[in-house]
């Protein structure tokens, strides 16, 4: 169910552009440094596809200055970019602090099947993403939200999808627990099951 109409799976991240958001989608960026994807870029975001494996892209946002609202401009407009190609993703991220967490799900799409809050207190958000996104599987933190859990989080996530696995919850929190159950915070994620 996370594939379109042509086997395409498409992932959306949004990211914010305070200090911690900038350091963040740099080392974002550089997960995908690798044969196995092409990273594209405009001014205002970043494509990144698959080149082994199934067909995957990943557009996220650049974190831009939040001064001037440069971030929101870098959003909205990679939003509709995906809108006018018919490019509705299912797996939604969000990277930021909890504070931006209504601007992501105000803007994500209905298509979500998806969506990993990756900030603190996350948890308590999920009747708003199911407004938006009925089916969404969620995948959200009670307290701290920790980049030593969503980056190898992401990281298995992506491979799944390249790999043409299926996401199945309970095996994917036991082998997500192998890299990152030694992360306190790992303690606070609550998986979709």
């Amino acid at each position: 169910s996370l594939v379109n109409d042509s086997g395409r799976v498409i992932m959306q991240v949004f990211f914010y552009g305070d200090k911690d958001g900038q350091g963040i989608f740099r080392g974002f960026v550089n997960m995908f440094s690798n044969a196995n994807w092409k990273i594209t870029a405009t001014d205002k975001w970043v494509a990144i596809n698959s080149v082994k494996g199934k067909p995957v892209s990943i557009y996220a946002n650049k974190a831009l200055p939040e001064e001037g609202g440069e971030d929101e401009k870098a959003q909205k407009e990679l939003c509709e970019f995906l809108e006018k190609n018919k490019l509705y993703p299912t797996i939604t991220i969000h990277r930021g602090h909890s504070y931006y967490a209504d601007a992501t799900i105000s803007q994500m799409f209905p298509s979500s099947k998806i969506v990993f809050l990756g900030s603190c207190g996350g948890y308590h958000l999920i009747h708003d993403v199911l407004e938006k996104a009925p089916d969404a599987h969620i995948i959200a933190s009670k307290q701290i939200g920790a980049t030593e859990v969503n980056r190898p989080f992401f990281q298995l996530l992506t491979e799944k999808t390249r790999n043409g696995n299926n996401v199945d919850w309970i095996p994917f929190w036991k082998e997500l627990y192998k890299s990152v159950g030694n992360v306190p915070e790992f303690a606070d994620y609550i998986p979709p099951y």
